[in-house]
């Protein structure tokens, strides 16, 4: 936290998911980037009363240090270390914007290559935007 927003009025907390909720929106702002989600996972916790974004993990550790992992699709033809270095980027400023929390770590995990989007601006595989 910021020193000149440190006043002795409380502790406020800000719980993981809301941290991976800034970050998957940061995420689906880049062009050519898809969330990569367990659908039936996130069926089944949302069944059972839980909102997970399967996409989206973070980790604090003992010292306090928030380490994030995302996980992506990128479009094809898109070079995948500028893209990645793009996801970082805005995960971390959004999360440091929107919480003063400065991240660790930001993992960007590739898990696959959206081969092209239909008409509609639809991806073929999962059926999020895909932008042209």
């Amino acid at each position: 936290m910021r020193p000149e927003n440190k006043i002795n009025l409380g502790v406020i907390q800000v719980h993981t998911n809301v941290i991976a909720d800034i970050c998957a929106a940061a995420i689906v702002e880049i062009e050519g980037v898809l969330l990569v989600r367990n659908e039936p996972l996130e069926g089944l916790l949302g069944l059972a009363g839980f909102c997970r974004n399967t996409a989206v993990d973070v980790r604090v550790d003992p010292n306090g240090h928030v380490r994030v992992v995302v996980k992506v699709s990128v479009r094809y033809g898109m070079n995948l270390s500028e893209t990645s270095r793009r996801v970082q980027d805005a995960v971390m400023t959004a999360v440091e914007k929107m919480t003063d929390i400065n991240l660790s770590d930001v993992d960007v995990s590739i898990q696959g290559i959206n081969a092209g989007c239909l008409s509609a601006g639809v991806d073929k595989t999962g059926g999020e935007r895909c932008e042209s």
